[in-house]
């Protein structure tokens, strides 16, 4: 059972030494390190000729590799062991990962072992596969067709794989300068006779902060190269239609769009557009436009203006949403979601899903921290979009606001957020009802805040102090019928009904003879209720109802 550890190194002094001293640590019996170094002009190989002096596990092997990609191939190619694993020179190998996965492999024999990874930092760690739900538990044994989040990441580094396997299915990593593991990798799985899974953090991958790093560049020729490896993705999972979906979520929502991010933060000119377009349009037809609607909104945006072919809009879209700027990214919006309602490139209902799912609650978000002579400005534009005329929420009274409303009234609906869901702390009986209180997150309240009750029949103004940071409301029971009554709050710019929830605990239980009881509907997400008390029975009649129900 013996593992071969392939390793390319070039210009990587700095941290090589940490790397082979995380590899040799693991608790393998019988494992090779090949270090494949190619032409670094720093003390890298040196660094590895001591470490293979003191432990023969280490062989250093000198080449004249253009890429990390041909040196993991030579690397391959130099190999003897009965397993393979890949590291990069810059990273960790947590402790017991090799075992972990050695063991999960030879006891199931399956093709590949597939673990979990980490980033890091030197200011914090974090996991890019949280929603995955991959490494959600241990999975043993299943075809590429029962697993296709084995797609979700395609590196080289959190996997190990038997040897024969890899050679009877010919993988070999492309000699490009970059981005050369998606497509071995997604090659990788759709062979595979059956995969395994491990839950475990098998690889720690370093974030260095810079672009020293390919991956990490955004320029036309990168991007370019990455649109036609993941071409070559796209044909290879062409015959399997959970394979292709999963696929196309990976470059639609996930990879593909963030490199269509990076190059067009770089002002690309004409010619670097060009580039990009042409490699872009092949793989579009591939993929296909289906799994857009499942796309974010702003990641949806962006793609269905590049591929209206409106670049210098998408490139204002991606620095305005960048932006912490409120007036810049509520602009951005603006511009980019009309641009695609004129472009005749992009359906009607594509524009008013945008509307009601990205551009108004990037409304919500920023309109009353924008400037209101530009919010004025971009008011006629914003009324000629599709805007829902039955939204709920925040996005409803935005929706409202925009539609009959002015700057003041966009501000307004925005300013709401701060302000639901309204929260109630307090509850006082009062001869004829109760008196509720609660707090306040800000300063500047919308004005109209008015409770409603009894399915609207029952409106209830609330009075506000800013400088406490509260608010009250007297709730009359004398005009509310028996029963259980819903509790909502709307404003002044529009009648949307909004929540009103109580504070995570129990509210103080009021006497038994008071006339309006206050509630919570834990299974609502503590939504307040307002219980009116029948008034009590009087007389024999009630007195033998009484006796009845005792005696059940």
């Amino acid at each position: 059972m013996s593992l071969s550890v392939v390793v390319p190194a070039h210009d990587s002094a700095p941290w090589i030494a940490e790397l082979l001293e995380s590899v040799l640590a693991q608790d393998v019996e019988s494992m090779e390190v090949l270090v494949v170094e190619n032409g670094s002009t720093d003390d890298t190989a040196a660094i590895v000729a001591a470490a293979a002096a003191s432990d023969p596990r280490v062989r250093l092997l000198s080449s004249r590799a253009g890429s990390a990609a041909a040196a993991r191939n030579e690397g391959v190619a130099a190999a003897t062991g009965e397993y393979l694993v890949f590291a990069d020179a810059d990273d960790i190998v947590p402790d017991g990962a090799y075992r972990t996965m050695l063991e999960t492999i030879t006891a199931s024999g399956s093709d590949m072992v597939v673990g979990d990874h980490l980033k890091f930092s030197p200011t914090a760690t974090w996991s890019p596969t949280a929603r995955w739900h991959l490494f959600d538990g241990p999975t043993r044994t299943v075809t590429p067709a029962e697993a296709p989040a084995l797609l979700s990441g395609r590196a080289c580094w959190n996997r190990m794989f038997r040897r024969s396997s890899w050679d009877r299915a010919g993988l070999r990593f492309p000699e490009v300068p970059s981005v050369e593991d998606i497509e071995p990798m997604t090659r990788a799985v759709t062979v595979a006779t059956s995969v395994d899974v491990v839950p475990a953090c098998v690889y720690l991958y370093r974030d260095r902060g810079d672009t020293s790093s390919l991956s990490l560049r955004a320029d036309a020729a990168v991007t370019a190269r990455y649109l036609e490896q993941e071409l070559r993705c796209a044909d290879l999972v062409a015959g399997d239609p959970a394979l292709r979906r999963q696929h196309a979520e990976v470059v639609l929502d996930a990879d593909g769009w963030a490199h269509l991010h990076r190059f067009l933060l770089t002002d690309p000119d004409a010619e670097a557009t060009r580039l990009v377009a042409a490699a872009l349009a092949p793989l579009v037809a591939a993929v296909g436009r289906g799994g857009l609607a499942t796309v974010a909104p702003h990641r949806r945006v962006l793609w269905l203006l590049v591929l209206a072919d409106a670049w210098d809009v998408a490139e204002r879209f991606v620095r305005g949403t960048a932006t912490d700027d409120p007036t810049e990214r509520a602009d951005a919006w603006t511009v980019a979601l009309s641009t695609l309602q004129t472009s005749g490139k992009t359906a009607a209902e594509d524009v008013a899903a945008l509307v009601a799912d990205g551009l108004l609650p990037a409304l919500v978000n920023t309109a009353d921290a924008a400037d209101p002579e530009r919010v004025a400005a971009w008011t006629p534009r914003l009324r000629d979009l599709p805007l829902p005329s039955d939204a709920d929420g925040l996005v409803g009274v935005m929706a409202e606001a925009v539609r009959s409303g002015g700057p003041q009234d966009v501000a307004d609906a925005a300013r709401l957020r701060h302000v639901v869901p309204l929260v109630v702390d307090g509850a006082e009986p009062t001869a004829a009802g109760l008196v509720l209180t609660g707090p306040l997150r800000t300063d500047t309240v919308p004005p109209g805040l008015t409770l409603v009750l009894s399915d609207g029949a029952v409106r209830v103004p609330l009075t506000t102090d800013t400088a406490a940071g509260r608010w009250r409301a007297d709730v009359d029971g004398v005009s509310l019928p028996a029963g259980r009554h819903t509790v909502s709050v709307v404003a002044a710019v529009a009648d949307v009904r909004l929540p009103v929830v109580t504070a995570r605990m129990p509210l103080p239980p009021l006497p038994p003879t008071a006339p309006l009881q206050p509630l919570a509907d834990r299974r609502d997400g503590w939504r307040f209720l307002v219980d009116r008390r029948a008034a009590p029975e009087r007389g024999l009649a009630s007195a033998l109802r009484r006796v009845a129900r005792r005696l059940r």
